[in-house]
């Protein structure tokens, strides 16, 4: 079975040597580094070529302008030809022996796990062998398997530089990703992942095989600065373009009640739906975390409390 690793690249130069060369010195060693730049204007193409010359595993391409980060990562997707792809940012670490463990774990499993995605560990400075990590996840949080959108609607606890997909589920991907008109505060990863929650399920592997680096200019951090935008924008998209009438009813009312003008009617609409998708929701990460089914009254009483939740947040 064949590998690609898709990374997109804009202005990265203080970090994409780093992170470029711990994917080439993984221990499985058979895959494409397929690279897309996004018009950088410092060093990072300078750098991307450098490293070229000392290793045909990676492919480069620039685009003739700059796309933006959703769309960066769309346009790469069409270069893919493996059977699996991996996701990278341009500023991380990855652990040696990532491509090998997410690849045997993803290859066992049932055709209807479409993905899976590891932990990781938060890098704020440079790697050190003496070091103990943080890791991002709490993993006593989350569940082994996901099977539906709404699993994951408040938290989506799926990051990019974490995943692998079937690449035999990119033309779908493709296909619903490119109706998305307005893409500008999306995040590529939470709707990859809500899309392939459509199709099948995806895994958690219990692992940190990512040194997450964090940093003020990084496009996920930016991203997230307002949260309930993040929800608001994301679940807008996704509601428009799921297979799933459901799906579209829950997220086009998530999306109003979360939205900068929503009003007492929208909260009166989600309020509803919650009660409707009751353990869906009550898998979301950081929400709701019980140790035990909740009763049914204490499923009435949170779901009350999350709409007002969103409520306060205006």
């Amino acid at each position: 079975m064949t590998a690609d690793v898709l990374m997109c690249t804009y202005n990265g130069e203080e970090f994409i040597a780093q992170q470029i060369q711990s994917i080439l010195d993984q221990t499985h060693t058979d895959f494409r580094l397929i690279i897309i730049d996004d018009r950088s204007n410092d060093r990072t193409v300078e750098i991307i070529e450098e490293m070229m010359l000392l290793d045909h595993r990676i492919e480069f391409y620039q685009n003739e302008q700059n796309l933006g980060y959703f769309n960066n990562f769309l346009l790469g997707l069409k270069y893919v030809n493996a059977d699996y792809l991996f996701f990278s940012d341009q500023d991380d670490i990855w652990v040696n022996n990532k491509i090998e463990v997410q690849l045997a774990d993803l290859m066992q499993e049932d055709e209807n796990v479409l993905m899976n995605f590891s932990n990781s560990y938060l890098l704020f400075d440079e790697i050190n062998s003496t070091a103990t990590f943080e890791t991002k996840r709490n993993p006593q949080q989350i569940r082994s398997y996901y099977s539906s959108p709404i699993e994951l609607s408040l938290r989506n606890i799926v990051a990019g530089h974490t995943i692998l997909i079937r690449a035999s589920k990119i033309p779908a991907i493709s296909e619903k990703l490119s109706r998305i008109v307005d893409k500008k505060e999306l995040y590529f990863d939470y709707v990859l992942t809500l899309v392939l929650l459509d199709y099948g399920k995806i895994k958690y592997l219990n692992q940190s095989l990512v040194y997450f680096r964090q940093h003020a200019n990084s496009t996920s951090t930016k991203m997230r600065m307002n949260y309930y935008k993040y929800i608001s924008s994301n679940s807008s998209a996704f509601s428009k373009i799921s297979e799933s009438t459901k799906m579209n009813t829950y997220f086009s009312a998530l999306h109003k009640a979360t939205a900068k003008t929503s009003n007492f009617v929208d909260y009166l609409r989600l309020l509803p739906q919650n009660l409707i998708h009751h353990k869906h929701i009550f898998n979301n990460y950081d929400f709701y975390h019980v140790d035990v089914q909740p009763s049914f009254f204490k499923r009435i009483n949170k779901c009350f409390a999350l709409t007002y939740k969103c409520y306060l947040q205006k």
